[in-house]
């Protein structure tokens, strides 16, 4: 028996999705043999610099950040976990999507989405989501519209998005546990409820 992988997981509302989706991963096909998943959590939508500077990080291989991003505490939780080598995974609700992030300790920064004193989280996410599909030639037409939409206000923070990512994270934390390829930011996974084809 191999012992269970610590995981530390902030964010409340979302982070309780996470904890149980994760929990109830069914390892007994992997390879590896894993005992499953130990988990921390820190139950707060909003970090603050004092709760961060509490985090202890003894044991952590893997971190989820689930948190609203409303406050530069959020990023100072990933920039922590990173200098201690632990990945990062970023879950973001986007009200009938969600959007994940895997950050590699010497990876690229998460933060980097942000404009500093610009646009609400979300928005400047969705900007970004919408570069990197013209980029690769693969528009997103629903974020460009969302960001016309909520422009001058924020994303709402629906249960089907929270819901999306909870079980996106899960799959994304078991291939890592099990050693599987995933996508490192700036690359990431998007998924809207309902997509066209």
């Amino acid at each position: 028996m191999n012992n269970p992988i610590k995981l530390l997981i902030s964010g409340a509302d979302m982070g309780g999705l996470i904890s149980s989706c994760a929990l109830r991963h069914d390892f007994h096909e992997s390879s590896r043999h894993t005992d499953g998943f130990q988990i921390y959590r820190i139950e707060k939508d909003t970090l603050t610099v004092e709760d961060v500077d509490a985090c202890n990080l003894s044991g952590i291989r893997y971190a989820v950040n689930a948190t609203l991003y409303d406050n530069e505490a959020s990023f100072a939780f990933d920039e922590k976990c990173k200098e201690r080598g632990i990945t990062v995974i970023h879950a973001v609700n986007l009200g009938k999507a969600a959007f994940l992030a895997v950050e590699k300790p010497k990876g690229y920064s998460f933060s980097e989405v942000v404009k500093k004193g610009s646009d609400d989280f979300r928005c400047s996410l969705g900007k970004y989501i919408s570069q990197y599909g013209m980029f690769w030639q693969m528009p997103v037409p629903w974020i460009d519209e969302a960001i016309r939409h909520y422009s001058n206000e924020s994303f709402p923070q629906l249960g089907i998005g929270a819901y999306i990512a909870a079980g996106y994270c899960a799959n994304i934390l078991a291939n890592l546990a099990e050693g599987k390829e995933v996508k490192y930011f700036p690359k990431f996974y998007l998924s809207p409820l309902l997509e066209e084809i």
